[in-house]
């Protein structure tokens, strides 16, 4: 897997920080690096006029900034769908947060992320899910295998020191205090 960047999508919200990936071309390679995330390619995606699961879009869309960034935070109601290392967006329904009851059982689209504090979140791609394990769905197979690689180098780099979480705990940062972060 080529090299990526950590990048703010999302810090409007009260709460919590979105982040996603960006890959980026090997030094070796002549390749431009790559100038749209893994997250914007997802609602680039779906949540474009027209499209059959552009309203699912816009519903994953508002879960992440209104009720996780501004309402909740990245609390644990939220980070249920654990598969290896990565997390599925949007939750199991609950009843007792009415935004992820309102998505239902049967929601057809999946994000994949990674919830490092309920302030920190990095949101990678995902897509439609097509059969019960999420492994088996042709969409989703290639998203979820490059999920738990961003998430196994992101906790490599957090445990040994690379990555540190700041003062208020809303960002990251590299080990020197700067947020260009390369992994």
């Amino acid at each position: 897997m080529n090299t990526f960047a950590l990048e703010i999508w999302y810090d409007e919200g009260r709460l919590c920080t979105f982040y996603t990936v960006r890959l980026v071309a090997d030094d070796d390679d002549d390749e431009d690096d790559e100038t749209i995330s893994e997250t914007d390619r997802f609602f680039e995606t779906y949540a474009v006029a027209g499209h059959p699961f552009e309203e699912e879009a816009l519903q994953l869309f508002r879960l992440l900034t209104e009720s996780i960034g501004n309402r909740y935070g990245a609390t644990d109601d939220f980070f249920d769908r654990i598969v290896n290392r990565a997390q599925e967006l949007p939750p199991k329904p609950k009843q007792w947060v009415e935004e992820i009851k309102e998505l239902g059982i049967n929601f057809p689209l999946r994000l994949f992320c990674y919830r490092v504090t309920e302030h920190i979140v990095i949101l990678f791609n995902g897509g439609l899910k097509e059969s019960q394990a999420t492994q088996d769905s042709e969409n989703l197979s290639m998203k979820f295998y490059e999920a738990q690689t961003f998430v196994k180098k992101i906790e490599e780099a957090i445990q040994f020191g690379m990555i540190e979480i700041s003062e208020d705990e809303r960002y990251l940062q590299n080990f020197d205090g700067t947020t260009d972060i390369l992994l």
